[in-house]
């Protein structure tokens, strides 16, 4: 008995130039996804120019901070009866761990960025092949081979589970 199957090939005249148009077309699209990477690319190196001048301002304010540090812990000393070592001690304590909270903020905010863009581009990539893979031939579309075995023909009887081996291999 032959099998018949549903396709979802476009029984048009032209099908052949259809599928020549969808194939540019994706081709197209392709090639947008390279030059959004290369713009991307392009954009990390300018950022780099901005790392650097970003570091150079954070190290003067580190500096600037360290002085009015200082200063605070000294003004610490004149309103507490902790004297000058132990109030720029405690001072210095507390700066920890302000900067130890917000590196690890600032670290999980990274990681959730870095790995939300990872996905949305491998995403994005497969379903153009995808759809490239189906407008160019769609009959041996892996997806439509997967939906050419979920439905049956409705000549063809049901399916029944078997608790009995079927495989040739059970035999040995």
């Amino acid at each position: 008995m032959v099998r018949q199957t549903p396709t979802l090939v476009i029984d048009m005249p032209n099908n052949a130039s259809i599928q020549k148009v969808l194939r540019d077309v994706l081709d197209l699209c392709e090639l947008q996804l390279q030059l959004l990477s290369v713009d991307a690319q392009a954009a990390k190196r300018k950022l780099t120019s901005a790392a650097i001048f970003t570091a150079i301002a954070v190290a003067l304010a580190g500096s600037a901070l360290t002085v009015l540090l200082v200063g605070f812990g000294f003004l610490l000393d004149e309103l507490t009866e902790l004297s000058t070592g132990g109030a720029l001690v405690t001072l210095a304590i507390a700066t920890f761990v302000i900067v130890g909270v917000l590196m690890l903020v600032a670290a999980k905010a990274i990681q959730a960025a870095t790995a939300a863009m990872a996905e949305t581009k491998s995403e994005l990539a497969e379903n153009v092949r995808w759809l490239k893979a189906t407008m160019i031939s769609p009959s041996t579309s892996p997806r439509n081979q997967m939906r050419r075995e979920s439905f049956q023909n409705f000549r063809e009887p049901p399916h029944y589970y078997t608790p009995d081996p079927v495989s040739p291999l059970s035999e040995r």
